[in-house]
């Protein structure tokens, strides 16, 4: 099989056509395109060169990438993929086993770690780290224990200084990148996402969107989440600004925006949410905004009125896309379809070279206006789990002859063939003995409370039967919740058994990695009675 240019060609190619536009700005400094492919050229010429890198592997190298959204991080993912590797983030804010198991599960040829990883080196994760470590700050300490005969550890500001060389092809079927998620095991699952498939989706999803070499885009996203694929590979496809917005800066996303004159907006609907809690969102605060990007998770309506107002002259899309189908598959573009009952905008039809239907238990597609779980085909189906092939078969099983992969949400697809996410299908609960839907209950605690960022868990459970549910919402401390007549305005919509026990108004909803609200986060806070 011919190979192709792997995913960093953007990159190069805008380096020799517009080397001085600015590819990345972080903290107030920009770096060039020319800039930013001689320092990836750099770190692919520290691995290929290291006598630890597999040159006649039978499988393509892989390296870790072990930091924070940043500079260093992005351009040590550049590096990678320069050097023809698949890339594996591992973020900072990751508990050290699952640190460990991700390091267990992927064998990395070789870890890139930024600055501000290096002092979570422990001895017990250098023990386990590959043979080849690139350091873009301070070497870690030595530790007999850890720092093997056999390991090399090399610093990059000490790596030679090489022109921009053109990166390496790759085989079409060669992992990208191996974004890890959530396994309902408890063990991560690796998603190898092949070269081919993020290659369309870059192009695919720029044309769509309309992108420009002069658009300067936000990016809010750790590189473990893969809206930073959308968020890295789509602006640089166009040949644009990528705006890195530090995670200690989150609160101040409105106030970035405005400084930078940022033209695209791209983040998860629930940063809306706490933007309107804390007040930022003025009317007209974002004025230099073309087109808003959400994704990973269901948009509320109420947030698209409050984003208008913000944001007047943007137009808004909604994607919408599990890992396993390359960031996103689907769009809605405006005006909206909101789906019935649930007050969320309709995840739309498929993008470009992508395929969805509804399918029964059996993988029968369904008719219009029944529901079943929504599964997704075409060319940006990932390879699949790594190291998980009966997973794998499970998960993307041949139906009718086409390869496709089951997501696990309720969708429902109406007769003009717009497709609705009706929630997560391992979001049912049981509660009294019906079976009840957490987002559910989430669209009428939204409508009741006026608050866009909600939650709500299935509690208390006494021998492993839900007995009810509590409801939390995003509130700041000068906002008074007034939990009786919110579950009073519920109980017009919902049966008694769906309508929360309690509301509870969280001045800091507890969000995951990927920027959404983090259920188990709730949970445990309930059952250590500090919420």
């Amino acid at each position: 099989m011919q190979k192709i240019a792997n995913i960093a060609w953007a990159v190069y190619q805008h380096s020799l056509k517009q080397p001085d536009s600015p590819a990345l700005v972080f903290q107030e400094e920009s770096t060039s395109y020319a800039d930013l492919a001689r320092a990836a050229s750099r770190l692919a010429y520290g691995l290929q060169t290291s006598p630890a890198w597999p040159f006649k592997a039978s499988r393509a190298p892989r390296v870790g990438i072990m930091g924070s959204r940043s500079r260093d991080a992005l351009t040590a993912m550049l590096g990678a993929c320069w050097a023809g590797a698949s890339y594996v983030p591992i973020g900072l804010k990751l508990p050290q086993e699952r640190m460990l198991a991700i390091l267990a599960q992927c064998e990395l040829d070789a870890l890139i770690v930024s600055d501000d990883a290096t002092k979570l080196l422990t001895p017990q994760l250098l023990q386990a780290c590959p043979a080849l470590l690139i350091c873009q700050g301070g070497a870690p300490e030595p530790s007999p224990t850890s720092d093997g005969p056999h390991r090399q550890i090399l610093q990059a500001r000490t790596l030679p200084l090489v022109e921009p060389f053109a990166p390496a092809a790759m085989e079409p079927q060669d992992p990208a990148y191996i974004i890890f998620t959530s396994g309902t095991t408890g063990v991560p699952k690796g998603v190898m996402v092949s070269v081919a498939s993020a290659r369309h989706y870059a192009a695919s999803i720029a044309s769509t969107l309309g992108l420009r070499a002069k658009d300067r885009a936000l990016e809010t996203c750790e590189l473990g989440f893969d809206f930073s694929v959308h968020n890295m590979y789509a602006t640089w496809e166009a040949g644009a600004s990528l705006y890195l917005l530090p995670a200690t800066q989150v609160m101040n996303a409105v106030k970035f925006a405005r400084a930078n004159a940022l033209t695209i907006w791209n983040s998860v609907p629930s940063l809306v949410g706490m933007l309107a809690q804390l007040k930022t969102l003025a009317p007209g605060s974002l004025p230099s905004l073309r087109l808003t990007v959400f994704g990973g998770e269901q948009l509320p309506a109420s947030t698209v009125e409050i984003w208008h107002n913000a944001a007047p002259s943007s137009a808004i899309v909604n994607l919408y896309g599990p890992t396993e189908a390359t960031v996103f598959c689907m769009i809605q573009r405006e005006p909206f379809v909101v789906t019935e009952g649930r007050g969320v905008v309709a995840i739309g039809q498929v993008l470009p070279g992508c395929a969805a239907a509804v399918v029964d238990q059996q993988g029968q597609q369904v008719t219009h206006g029944q529901s079943g779980e929504l599964a997704i085909g075409g060319v940006q189906l990932a390879l699949g789990y790594l190291g998980a092939p009966e997973l794998t078969t499970q998960r993307f099983p041949q139906i009718g002859g086409t390869r496709w992969y089951r997501t696990g949400d309720l969708a429902v697809c109406d007769a003009q063939g717009v497709f609705h996410c009706l929630g997560r299908i391992d979001n049912q609960v049981k509660i009294m003995g019906y079976r009840v839907e957490l987002e559910e209950i989430e669209a009428h605690l939204r409508s009741a409370s006026g608050i866009d960022l909600v939650a709500a868990v299935a509690w208390p459970v006494v021998d492993g039967i839900a007995k009810g549910s509590v409801g939390f919402v995003g509130a700041s401390a000068m906002q008074f919740i007034d939990q009786t007549a919110v579950i009073t305005r519920m109980r017009y919509g919902l049966p008694a058994y769906m309508v929360p026990n309690r509301i509870v108004g969280l001045e800091s909803m507890p969000l995951n990695t990927s920027g959404k609200v983090d259920r188990s986060a709730l949970l445990a806070w309930l059952k250590n009675g500090t919420a």
